[in-house]
């Protein structure tokens, strides 16, 4: 079965907007007191949509402005996470997405996993009170060498480390890997470009391609590097998550991942949702963190997406080199 964009109908925005204050520890907090986690036994009139499957949301950035790109409002972002919570949904941990796919533990049903890419700052002081108000857990891929120094880039102005780790120790947040310093675009030939992951580098000047040798080593020294870097900050073993730059991956690449320590690779694929058949190398993801997702929206395609894994639970991901680049 092929792969295609999902189009997503844009749906009522929640009026009222979060307001946000600081404790001494400088973390932003919703000012409305956290909410009661629901109970983990459902009630035999709960609605149970789907059962042992996997839908991993994919988002990027937070501003309070109606902006084109994988920016969504606070508002957005507040009734989503209020709906799933009205629709029954389970917002699982990292840890166990991990041990369902390592067919260590079940998931409960109505599953879903909630990832942010990148390390954007905005997460920080919008995305992570609003987590926190429902004690939703999160997973975040950020772009390492931008925490220290943080990396300023207008809106996408990056988060520090001291943020991180002040959101690390709510015990909500799991940190994984989107390279130390790949997520860029590289040049492959006179006029073609492609992520640094799996580009091998262009010399204008010689007109010769990074020899294979090179490229292993650039990119093994890279993904090594950020993983020891989230270890010695965090003080955490578990860093075995990966989100490929711009959804692109091929065969070698998933390669030197293990050989890095990463076991569990999320891509920018969408339409499916993850069964235990499914392989760690090719986590699928809904990109749900635009302007054209409604909350509404969000949950028919939830809803949709699981259906149709159900109805065909032997399809795979390709293993072929899978092209996303769109820059």
């Amino acid at each position: 079965m092929g792969m295609r964009r999902l189009t997503l109908l844009i749906g009522g925005l929640l009026a009222a907007s979060e307001v946000l204050w600081f404790n001494p520890h400088g973390l932003a907090t919703a000012s409305q007191p956290p909410l009661a986690k629901p109970p983990v036994h459902r009630s035999s009139r709960e609605p149970v949509y789907y059962r042992n499957q996997c839908i991993v949301l994919m988002y990027h950035a937070v501003n309070r402005r109606k902006l084109p790109g994988d920016v969504i409002t606070p508002q957005t972002f507040s009734e989503e996470l209020s709906l799933l919570r009205q629709d029954h949904f389970d917002v699982v941990t990292f840890n166990q997405l991990v041990q369902f796919l390592a067919k260590k533990a079940p998931l409960p049903p109505n599953a879903v996993l909630i990832t942010f890419d990148n390390g954007y700052e905005s997460f920080y002081r919008t995305a992570f009170p609003l987590l926190r108000r429902y004690h939703d857990p999160a997973v975040l891929f950020p772009i390492v060498s931008w925490l220290n120094p943080p990396h300023k880039k207008g809106l996408f102005h990056s988060m520090t480390w001291s943020q991180v780790k002040q959101m690390y120790r709510t015990g909500l947040l799991s940190v994984q890997s989107q390279t130390f310093n790949m997520h860029q675009g590289m040049q492959v030939g006179p006029t073609s470009t492609s992520p640094a992951t799996v580009a091998r580098a262009y010399n204008p000047a010689t007109g010769r391609r990074e020899s294979l040798k090179a490229y292993k080593q650039r990119v093994l020294a890279d993904l090594i590097r950020s993983r020891k870097e989230i270890v010695s900050h965090l003080h955490e073993r578990s860093v075995v998550g990966f989100a490929y730059p711009f959804g692109d991956y091929n065969p070698l690449l998933v390669h030197l991942l293990h050989q890095a320590g990463f076991g569990y690779l999320f891509t920018a694929s969408y339409g499916w949702g993850n069964l235990q058949s499914t392989s760690p190398s090719t986590i699928f993801r809904l990109d749900v963190g635009t302007p054209y997702v409604s909350p509404t929206g969000l949950i028919s395609t939830i809803k949709w997406i699981a259906t149709l894994t159900h109805r065909n639970p032997t399809w795979h991901a390709p293993s072929h080199y899978v092209q996303v680049w769109r820059y």
